[in-house]
């Protein structure tokens, strides 16, 4: 009897066809309950990763918030800008008002040497120039390579000596012209020559020998307030904290430090967007979808209600100090929740009049240690932190989609020894009826055997 080499060759019943079918009925409902799983725990972790982002969002407005540099924004007036200008450092300064009575500015000091026929062919020796500026001397050297005027002057320009040089066409000779690169009493030009008597004529030491002045060096003179000040330099930047005065003529001229109302309420403009934002997230991940009669993937999840409880907490907490304040929590400097929505809005006239009559109650509102911002740093660290709230949650997620994938691997266990074992009972089957197949065959054989033999 031929073996049977194929499933269901010998039947026609027990097929390959048959034992695929038998598999799949056994595997997926199993595989559809496990993919659903997956893709509900891979939509919590996406929307707890999404929430973690929301939350650290707020923390930069926050932090600002809760320094306090967030209100120190400036702004200034100037009553005479021709006289002078003024610019403000990013911490440090205060609100004040400043006169300025500028009676004279800064000038670098210029010195010219006499008028000379030609700027390139005449030499006028070699030897040593040395400048002495601000406190420090440099020698340049003069050699048969730069003897002339532009020789000179290029000579100097290359040496970094505190001053620059170049040659002036005055239309009848060629005169070299050296300048301090700094303007200011302590940076006048000091010259010495040594070496041939030539270059002794672009030697200055005051006294009118060699190079003459053609611009002194001066000093600014000024009174701040009736504070008489002097400086080297027309940018007077050490005289108020945080203030850079820009000095242009001499005049009279007010500079005038306030606060910048504008500036100050886009800083805590930026703290409410971030929380919509959380609020928007939160939304999307817990609400309930009337029209879909559907819930977000965290609907009802305990660390979501406790997220907004400290948040509801936060908007309706007083801070110590601020008990008898007329600006004691948020919704009184006209940041309120919208029921509606669960979101912040913002009224920020009423915001920038309580900013202008309660200034230090509204900066202690928000900063410092019993400030809202640091109870709400404090709130939002322990959810992105570390080893924090979400994170935990997303662990415990990771956890049951490995566990997932254990199940899955030992499904396909299940199902591979399922298969071998429905392959191994249809062969024997299959065997089994082929050989009745061929034993019936046999019979019908040797009977009409039998029958052809009494017809005889």
């Amino acid at each position: 009897m031929a073996s049977i080499t194929s499933l269901g060759a010998g039947s026609g019943i027990f097929s390959s066809d048959l034992v695929d079918k038998l598999v799949e009925a056994e595997s997926v409902p199993t595989e559809t309950r496990l993919d659903s799983k997956e893709q509900s725990i891979q939509a919590k972790i996406s929307a707890f990763g999404a929430l973690k982002s929301a939350l650290e969002g707020m923390e930069a407005p926050l932090e600002a918030l809760n320094s306090g540099k967030a209100f120190e924004a400036y702004t200034t007036k100037v009553s005479n800008e021709g006289v002078v200008g003024a610019t403000l450092a990013e911490e440090g300064v205060s609100r004040g008002s400043y006169t300025l009575n500028v009676t004279q500015l800064a000038q670098r000091q210029s010195l010219a040497s006499a008028n000379y026929a030609d700027k390139d062919a005449t030499t006028y020796g070699t030897g040593t120039l040395t400048f002495t500026i601000g406190g420090s001397t440099t020698e340049v050297t003069i050699d048969d390579g730069n003897n002339t005027l532009e020789g000179i002057a290029r000579a100097i320009n290359d040496a970094d000596a505190g001053a620059s040089a170049g040659v002036v066409d005055t239309g009848s000779g060629y005169r070299l012209v050296i300048t301090s690169d700094e303007s200011g009493t302590a940076n006048a030009i000091n010259v010495t020559a040594a070496g041939d008597a030539g270059l002794s004529q672009f030697a200055y030491d005051g006294n009118g020998t060699g190079l003459s002045e053609t611009v002194a060096a001066l000093d600014a003179e000024l009174e701040v307030n009736g504070i008489a000040i002097t400086r080297s330099s027309n940018t007077v930047e050490d005289v108020v904290e945080g203030v850079t005065f820009d000095l242009k003529s001499t005049g009279v001229s007010t500079v005038a430090i306030a606060s910048d109302p504008d500036a100050v309420t886009e800083r805590v403009q930026a703290f409410v967007d971030q929380y919509n934002i959380l609020q928007d997230v939160i939304k999307s991940a817990s609400g309930y979808n009337a029209g879909t009669e559907s819930g977000g993937v965290l609907m009802g999840d305990s660390t979501i209600r406790t997220l907004q409880n400290d948040l509801r907490g936060l908007l309706t907490s007083i801070p110590v100090g601020l008990q008898d304040s007329p600006v004691r929590m948020l919704a009184d400097i006209g940041i309120t929740t919208n029921p509606d929505t669960g979101k912040l809005d913002f009224d920020t006239g009423e915001f920038k009049e309580q900013l202008s009559n309660n200034p230090d109650d509204v900066k202690a509102l928000f900063s410092g240690d019993a400030g809202i911002a640091s109870s709400a740093l404090e709130s939002v660290e322990e959810y992105v932190k570390s080893s924090g709230r979400l994170d935990n949650r997303t662990e415990g997620l990771n956890k049951t989609l490995d566990d997932i994938q254990d199940q899955r691997i030992r499904l396909a266990d299940k199902i591979e020894s399922l298969r071998a074992r429905l392959v191994m009972q249809f062969s024997a089957a299959d065997s089994l009826i082929a050989q009745l197949q061929s034993t019936g065959s046999y019979v019908t054989q040797q009977l009409e055997a039998l029958s052809a033999q009494n017809s005889q």
